[in-house]
């Protein structure tokens, strides 16, 4: 996948943000559209009916498969973008911290994957950090300021600093 670059950190995750949603609807659809095909049981009669009707729910499966097929490259995309993203907020390779987690704190960094990776409102991402809606949103544009400082590159490297 070729990496597409942003004018800054906001436009960077806003467009994470929609990636996670889209993966997030396409992971329900597809099983919504399983919990339909349904667990059938098997016909021994021999012959048949003469009936038309998708008795053994196939044309359900074939419409998922079909689905699924379309939008996989999506999916992966999807996917990819906010794994990128994940990259830039914790850090990446074996080093365990890097990113906003190295330069502003675990609790920022949760903030940033809580708004954008897990697409939670402000209200949510208040609750799982224990901190006001304001508070939160304040530290979430410190969070962009530093990756825009530092740049989105740089901080997906995990390393916290400015590439040459």
């Amino acid at each position: 996948m070729a990496r597409v670059e942003y004018a800054d950190a906001r436009e960077f995750f806003g467009a994470v943000r929609r990636a996670s949603a889209d993966a997030d609807r396409i992971s329900r659809e597809l099983e919504r559209m399983e919990a339909a095909e349904g667990v059938r049981a098997q016909s021994y009669s021999v012959g048949g009916h003469g009936s038309r009707a998708d008795v053994n729910g196939r044309g359900a499966t074939i419409a998922r498969m079909d689905y699924e097929r379309r939008v996989s490259k999506r999916r992966e995309e999807d996917y990819a973008l906010v794994d990128g993203a994940c990259d830039v907020i914790y850090g990446s390779g074996q080093t365990g911290m890097g990113g906003i987690d190295a330069l502003l704190g675990s609790a920022v960094a949760d903030m940033v994957w809580w708004r954008f990776c897990a697409c939670a409102s402000w209200s949510e991402v208040a609750e799982h950090c224990e901190l006001s809606v304001r508070r939160c949103q304040e530290l979430v544009d410190m969070a962009m300021d530093t990756c825009d400082a530092y740049g989105v590159s740089a901080m997906r490297e995990g390393l916290g600093r400015a590439c040459e």
